[in-house]
């Protein structure tokens, strides 16, 4: 089974049973499942009867371990279930359609990454010109929006932007997933709005371009993440904050009530020539 958007919401694959992630029956991985995963793990960090089960595919390992998930769950506190992983060979040369789990606690630090590792990570993915620097610029809106709303609020001793992206060549697609364990859309626009009803409703009115932050005029960031991933590149834009989540793309705006998270996930896929 894909570990992947759709797939990570389906009650019969069990993904998360209490303090238990399981991801014994995946059979493949995508960013937003690894996101979705890397919040859960930050929501049971300090649980002291979490557990996590690997895995069952050799290849799905293996890509856990090249984009540095073990690193990540061992941060959080996941270190006696990684043996697996930790004591697998990796003799294969490095896969340039994937990049390793990126989790930024400091604004500064997520910026310098986007000058830096995620331009190198773009090109590798072989954009090039104003693509490069219209998704590098997409990417920054997630990113910057996490620590706009989120510094000095956040609800556990984890904080930041983590980002989990791949190149799909055969199907000329991208994916880039950036999750955060912050207060979550409605806990930011709550300010702005104290008569916003729920979740879903808070999705689509940031997605307006409306602002948490009051008496600042800025907030257009998720509208030009919105124009530029459909329009530039036949994409979609999908957030999950809380218990809503919210899909963008050319045939309009779907939402539905899902199972709450800590925190938001957001993602862009675009395509590419």
């Amino acid at each position: 089974m894909r570990l992947g958007f759709g797939e990570i919401y389906s009650r019969d694959a069990g993904w998360f049973n209490g303090d238990v992630i399981d991801l014994s029956k995946a059979g493949w991985c995508e960013p937003w499942g690894v996101g979705m995963i890397c919040l859960r793990a930050i929501e049971l960090k300090d649980q002291p009867k979490k557990e996590l089960v690997l895995p069952k595919h050799h290849d799905v390992l293996t890509y856990l371990k090249r984009i540095h998930f073990p690193q990540f769950m061992d941060a959080m506190g996941y270190g006696a279930f990684l043996a697996p992983l930790n004591s697998l060979p990796m003799v294969e040369h490095p896969n340039l359609n994937l990049h390793e789990i990126l989790h930024c606690t400091y604004r500064d630090e997520f910026n310098a990454r986007l000058s830096s590792n995620i331009r190198l990570m773009l090109r590798n993915f072989g954009l090039r010109g104003e693509d490069e620097q219209r998704v590098t610029s997409l990417i920054g809106e997630l990113g910057n929006n996490v620590f706009d709303h989120n510094e000095g609020v956040w609800p556990t001793n984890v904080g930041g932007a983590i980002m989990v992206a791949q190149n799909y060549p055969e199907k000329k697609f991208i994916e880039i997933a950036i999750a955060d364990p912050g207060i979550g859309f409605l806990g930011s626009l709550k300010v702005r709005d104290p008569n916003l009803a729920n979740d879903v409703d808070a999705i689509q009115l940031g997605l307006t371009g409306v602002t948490g932050r009051v008496g600042e005029k800025r907030g257009n960031g998720l509208r030009l993440v919105q124009d530029w991933t459909i329009n530039k590149f036949n994409g979609k834009v999908r957030v999950h904050s809380g218990e809503g989540l919210v899909v963008v793309d050319e045939q309009g705006q779907k939402s539905s009530v899902v199972n709450r998270i800590l925190g938001t996930l957001a993602s862009v896929v675009i395509e590419y020539k």
